[in-house]
């Protein structure tokens, strides 16, 4: 079982590392854009899979609407562009106009990002209509802007003094079977058999983001693609699950209850927070505890999870970056900022449920770069 399983999983890795080839040499002969980026002149954020729907009981965005058009207001003032990673309208199950229709204010921030000049579409395979012209001509262009443009990919090219790299943003279903190779059986089998379902039952499959690990064989995929590229970045959506340098949500709690425990060593005794009335507990105490039950929380869903597909049989490079989504069935929603000499991976709203941006992962981004190069491995 074990073999056939690997078997499985290789042959999946042979078929993105395929698809994503084609994809960059489209880029290499000029067929598809690349352009030059400097995240010193200004904000980058990305969010991808809004799956906007209907606003009825099979729209996985309704519950996140809220926090997307907080975000979209913040950093539209910020001076940020904003970047779409596909998956943005919910095409498989719905008409551009219902949705159109159902989202007139999130649609109005698109068009203000667009009228700047700070707004880039790539399209995924639940909006791959947007894959043609005419389409975007009749359905978005008027809600948007009449210069519109949406990709399958864009190239980001940035010099630094570490070296030159490229960007990769694309939503990341190119080679999966269900979500490329067999996209009509899989349109479907969704709009005949899912959407009536979830209609009644309102479920969404969409779980919290407690983790950005690689859990996921298709994010495992992405990443060992992209870790065997020269000085590449690549950084996609499609998966629902955000993946972020630095470790796993396990191994970062790990972390900081060792700062935590080291930094208590180091205070003089009677320093810190006051305890509580009769000598209970202080604040630092309850922080402590907050971080080891977050951690079982963590450990517990991903022993739930974990399948001989779970393990990633390499250790986790900068190459790769996934935003997550923006249809959590909490409505909550995450994405990847670059900015200020960053790259961020956050969260709306914060833990206090207030329109503000939680960080949940941060690294020095010319850091992230300068790890690129020359880690490129042999196929």
């Amino acid at each position: 079982m074990t073999d056939r399983r690997t078997r499985r999983r290789n042959r999946h890795f042979r078929r993105v590392a395929q698809a994503l080839d084609a994809v960059l040499l489209r880029h290499e002969q000029g067929e598809a854009p690349s352009v030059s980026f400097d995240p010193g002149a200004g904000g980058l954020i990305i969010f991808s899979d809004q799956h906007k729907g209907a606003r009825d009981g099979a729209d996985d965005f309704r519950k996140a609407e809220r926090a997307y058009n907080a975000a979209l207001a913040y950093y539209l003032e910020l001076g940020h562009t904003l970047v779409e990673l596909g998956d943005v309208e919910e095409l498989w199950e719905e008409t551009p106009g219902v949705v159109i229709d159902r989202y007139p204010r999130t649609f109005g921030l698109l068009r203000k990002f667009q009228a700047a000049g700070r707004y880039w579409r790539i399209f995924g395979n639940h909006d791959d209509l947007w894959s043609f012209p005419d389409a975007v001509a009749r359905h978005l262009r008027p809600v948007i802007g009449s210069d519109l443009q949406v990709h399958e990919s864009v190239v980001l090219k940035l010099a630094t003094e570490a070296g030159t790299f490229r960007i990769l943003l694309l939503h990341g279903h190119q080679g999966s079977l269900l979500s490329d190779g067999y996209s009509f059986l899989s349109r479907v089998l969704v709009r005949v058999l899912w959407r009536p379902l979830q209609r009644l039952t309102g479920w969404s499959p969409n779980t919290p983001a407690r983790s950005w690990d690689l859990r996921n064989a298709h994010n495992q995929a992405l990443h060992r693609w992209a870790s065997r590229q020269s000085d590449l970045l690549l950084i996609a959506g499609h998966t629902h699950e955000p993946v972020f340098v630095g470790g796993s949500r396990a191994e970062q709690l790990q972390r900081a209850i060792a700062e935590h425990k080291a930094a208590a060593k180091d205070q003089p005794s009677g320093a810190g927070s006051k305890a509580g009335p009769g000598g209970g507990k202080t604040a630092a105490d309850g922080h402590l505890a907050q971080l080891k039950a977050e951690l079982e929380w963590v450990l517990a869903e991903r022993s739930s999870e974990e399948t001989d597909d779970g393990a990633s049989e390499e250790p986790p490079s900068n190459a790769y970056f996934n935003t997550g989504c923006c249809c959590y069935r909490d409505g909550d929603i995450t994405g990847l900022e670059i900015a200020d000499g960053r790259i961020q991976l956050i969260r709306w709203p914060d833990d206090g449920a207030a329109p503000n941006p939680k960080v949940l992962a941060s690294a020095d981004f010319d850091e992230v770069l300068a790890g690129l190069r020359g880690t490129a491995a042999p196929r």
